[in-house]
């Protein structure tokens, strides 16, 4: 597999890095086919020539995509028409990437070959991770990256387009574009709320549950808990705290503590602008579980594993066939270090 993966990523180097003119002379079907075989996007195609879907259209089409209904856009040229599964796609792309939080959370998307993975992981052990004088042919001590036990069943998630091309052919492609980008916002938040609940209950593989900690007292937040959990994620698990996330209802609490609202610190009141408590970026996510919030390092916490990027039923688009159309992702999280984030609750008891 890691053969396979190679070599199509050389032969996606020697077509991308093709002169210009010999690129811009693939149109329409062609150049459809060529990319789809090379498991390339539009995208990427506009890029190694230097320009975006915009300009290419002016370019070639004589279209303006702010002006332009979708009906005048597959009446003006045939090989047009290829060219809007991709402008699909990236609408919704740029939706799931925008708005939602989840990207600024995670170490990197990773793509993978498989909708199943063994992830690799260091199980960090304080009496083996202690640097030691090592004399003479002693053992030195190792830190050993592991396979075996972690294995994530990818999730497949998906949204319908339900509207007939009566519906959107005397649309504006700019206004059906801000359209697709609110679908892929909904379907950003979708991950939000599964990175949400990976970072509190752990990932797929079930055995990376976080560390817990309850706050000074019951059912109260002081800011004495956000200093215990700075703490002891940096002192005692050896991370540096950049993100602490939790719902509105737990976010309100946390910013209303005097030591967090204080005007002289934060200027919340007059800008909006969320303040950072600690040096640590509040990020509010919606769909967190109540009564807590996660401390993490995003530089070591999660991972974001895709083995299909976002898909759209291209055939049926390239026919004008709206009636029904599926835009399909398979992903998920996996937690890389359990102990760089911790959860601290209010709910205890």
């Amino acid at each position: 597999m890691m053969v396979s993966t190679s070599t199509k990523l050389v032969e996606q180097m020697k077509f991308l890095s093709q002169p210009k003119e010999k690129l811009f002379a693939l149109r329409g079907k062609e150049l459809y086919e060529t990319l789809n075989n090379l498991g390339l996007t539009h995208t990427q195609y506009f890029r190694a020539l230097g320009t975006d879907m915009e300009e290419y259209c002016a370019r070639e089409f004589g279209i303006d995509l702010y002006q332009i209904t979708v009906e005048r856009f597959f009446q003006t040229d045939p090989n047009a028409k290829w060219l809007f599964p991709d402008l699909v796609r990236e609408s919704v792309v740029a939706g799931m990437t925008g708005k939602p939080v989840y990207s600024q959370l995670i170490i990197r998307d990773e793509r993978i070959d498989s909708a199943v993975y063994d992830v690799p992981y260091v199980e960090e052990l304080e009496e083996e991770e202690e640097l030691r004088s090592v004399g003479e042919g002693a053992v030195i001590p190792e830190s050993q990256i592991k396979y075996g036990n972690r294995i994530i069943q990818l999730q497949k998630l998906g949204r319908g387009i339900l509207a007939s091309y009566e519906v959107i052919r005397r649309m504006s492609v700019d206004m059906l574009r801000v359209h697709l980008r609110r679908i892929g916002e909904c379907l950003g938040r979708n991950l939000d709320k599964r990175l949400a609940y990976v970072l509190v209950g752990g990932d797929a593989s079930g055995s990376t549950a976080p560390e817990v900690l309850n706050t000074e007292t019951i059912g109260t937040w002081k800011y004495t808990d956000l200093v215990r959990a700075f703490l002891h994620l940096t002192t005692k698990n050896f991370f540096k705290p950049t993100h602490l996330i939790a719902n509105s209802e737990t976010m309100e609490k946390i910013l209303s503590l005097s030591e967090v609202a204080d005007s002289a610190l934060f200027d919340f009141a007059k800008s909006g602008n969320l303040p950072t408590p600690l040096g640590v970026k509040l990020v509010p996510m919606p769909d967190h579980p109540s009564d807590c919030f996660t401390l993490l390092d995003s530089r070591y916490a999660v991972q974001k594993l895709t083995e299909q990027d976002v898909l759209v039923e291209s055939d049926r688009l390239i026919h004008q066939q709206w009636d029904r159309s599926y835009l399909t992702v398979v992903t998920d999280f996996a937690i890389i270090y359990q102990k760089a984030r911790v959860v601290m609750r209010s709910d205890w008891n």
